[in-house]
């Protein structure tokens, strides 16, 4: 073998040991610097940002929620989707998007639930139809109640019975629907209307025709709009026949 050719095996052999140890240099660093970074309150993440109109949920509600999560104590092993499930959790939450931006901030926000109305007392019904629990008693609310699985219908009922009661200055209170899957609706003044399962628009109809020519109109109870034509009222009970009935009740008692 000539010199020449001794000469250019070594340099190749050199040069590749040379790339060799730069290449494992540049591995151990990099692989040294993945376990620096993933090393347990390294990079912490040290801004939350909250972002969106909030009327009901707070900033702190929000907090408290993605700081109960071990995982924000770093900020490269945070997953995005772990926090923004542990934020729709929250009641009052409709819709969550997170995003990390560097070097420790983490971005969220948040789409509170679209309030409609309340629900079979305990809790609440979005614009959508869906049911989430919590309470909150505001009384500008209408209060909706029935079968969990017909919610989406309820509020489809009131909202229709709504545009054709509340030009004629009346407010609902109360939409019920039964188990039987009958209608009941109670207006701000207490009365409570019957009516029934079908032809509710014809009934409601007759209701703003003739309610209006009933005398004593405060002593109304209910009106029962079940029928083909015309309707049952019942009364209020009278305080004083009640009392009267108490103390006769009193006085044979004594004899």
């Amino acid at each position: 073998m000539s010199a020449v050719a001794i000469r250019t095996r070594l340099a190749f052999i050199g040069g590749l040991s040379f790339f060799l140890v730069v290449l494992s240099a540049l591995l151990w660093g990099l692989w040294s610097l993945m376990i620096w970074m993933t090393t347990a309150n390294q990079v912490p993440v040290n801004s939350l940002m909250i972002q969106g109109e909030h009327h009901y949920l707070s900033r702190d509600q929000v907090r408290e929620s993605v700081l109960a999560l071990p995982e924000v104590g770093n900020f490269f092993t945070l997953e995005v989707d772990r926090v923004q499930r542990q934020l729709q959790s929250l009641p009052w939450v409709y819709q969550a998007s997170v995003r990390k931006q560097w070097p420790d901030i983490l971005r969220v926000y948040i789409v509170e639930q679209p309030v409609a109305a309340r629900w079979n007392q305990d809790a609440m019904v979005n614009t959508h139809g869906e049911i989430f629990r919590v309470r909150h008693d505001d009384p500008e609310l209408v209060s909706l109640s029935g079968p969990d699985e017909e919610s989406k219908r309820v509020l489809e009922e009131y909202r229709s019975v709504r545009t054709l009661l509340q030009p004629r200055g009346y407010r609902i209170e109360r939409v019920h629907l039964t188990p039987r899957r009958s209608w009941e609706l109670t207006l701000s003044d207490g009365v409570t209307l019957l009516l029934g399962r079908e032809d509710l628009e014809a009934r409601l109809q007759r209701f703003i025709d003739v309610y209006p020519g009933i005398a004593e109109r405060e002593r109304v109870a209910y009106l029962d709009l079940r029928y083909d034509t015309g309707l049952a009222v019942g009364w209020k009970q009278d305080e004083e026949t009640d009392n009267d009935k108490k103390r006769g009740t009193k006085s044979d008692r004594r004899a």
